[in-house]
């Protein structure tokens, strides 16, 4: 029985009237609860501050975790680890790994890779590092150091906030070219961008693909001011080239064919480059800039102090543009899309 500050029901989902993937309803009542290998899961007393949301979904031989603090019942903001027999693919944020570690506890896990070092996928390592001490901990050579000292992560107030400080971690061992998870054996794929350091993990038989914070969809209207949008762009290429057929990415939202996806989001960067290369050329303002492309700053930029702003992903374009031709690009881009078609 999972201890009751682990919450999964109906209002937990933002008030969704179905039960997530895999799950079947256990009890009727005007919160759900759900149960999964005959593991049942009774959510508290309502907390309008910081009550953990945990939302667990099977697919297949995957679970997937998703994790969420939230602020008067909603998720402030989603991330997920994964579960592969045995192998665990990040660990979550430093605020919900004693959750984190109640789950796992019942899956049993045996080894825990990493795809980048940001606190939100590597914060559970210290908790999970205690309860299983015997679990090997593999990520990538420029990864190891967030780890192992976690001051290099240089957290800004706000990122503290909102997911906690980690705590080092001192026994994370190199990954090589790949893991084996069972009768799956995942690839390495260096996918640098969102950060210098990322990595994601391909399994080509199942061709499931882990992508991390390497892809996030929706629109772009601001990003970190480390961001790279050639290395972002260059990522993506190199994953639609795997052409996955389930794609298990940071935020936990499982998406089913997402080639299509994969070939929006590199049209969508391209295209907003090609558009900052125009208007630089006529001499508009930065400020200009971002209003009539990004409709102006948004939220985020106040509430991060400033790291993520619409600003900085109008500079990735723009040092994107100094190198590369994003018009051309584009073009070939859609070439290729039209050929796998």
């Amino acid at each position: 029985m999972f201890p009751n500050s682990v919450s999964v029901s109906s209002f937990d989902w933002g008030d969704k009237d179905h039960s997530p993937n895999g799950y079947v309803p256990i009890a009727a009542s005007n919160v759900l609860t759900y149960e999964i290998r005959n593991t049942q899961y009774v959510p508290p007393a309502i907390s309008f501050l910081d009550t953990p949301m945990i939302d667990l979904q099977s697919h297949g031989s995957v679970t997937a975790i998703r994790m969420a603090r939230t602020f008067l019942g909603r998720p402030l903001y989603w991330t997920a680890a994964y579960w592969l027999d045995g192998l665990l693919i990040d660990s979550g944020p430093p605020c919900l790994a004693d959750e984190l570690v109640q789950i796992v506890e019942q899956l049993g896990v045996e080894q825990i890779v990493l795809t980048h070092g940001h606190e939100d996928h590597t914060g559970g390592l210290y908790a999970l590092h205690r309860r299983f001490p015997r679990a090997s901990i593999r990520a990538a050579e420029m990864t190891i150091p967030f780890i192992t000292e976690p001051h290099r992560l240089g957290q800004q107030p706000y990122r503290r906030f909102l997911w906690g400080a980690p705590k080092a971690v001192a026994r994370v061992e190199p990954l090589g070219l790949g893991v084996q998870a069972g009768s799956f054996a995942l690839r390495v794929v260096e996918t640098p961008g969102h950060s210098r350091d990322h990595i994601a993990f391909f399994e080509p038989k199942q061709r499931w693909l882990f992508s991390g914070d390497a892809f996030i969809g929706g629109r772009e209207r601001a990003w970190a001011s480390e961001c790279e949008m050639f290395g972002t762009i260059s990522s993506l290429r190199g994953l639609a080239v795997l052409h996955p057929e389930r794609l298990f990415p940071g935020s936990g939202h499982v998406r089913r064919t997402p080639l299509p996806e994969i070939h929006g989001k590199i049209g969508q960067l391209l295209t907003l480059c090609r558009d900052v290369a125009h208007l630089d050329a006529i001499g508009m303002p930065d400020e200009e800039i971002v209003r009539r492309l990004c409709a102006g700053e948004p939220p985020i930029r106040f509430w991060t102090g400033g790291h993520f702003s619409a600003g900085n992903l109008i500079r990735a374009c723009r040092r994107y543009n100094e190198v590369f031709e994003p018009g051309v690009e584009l073009a070939k881009g859609e070439q290729i899309v039209r050929s796998e078609q």
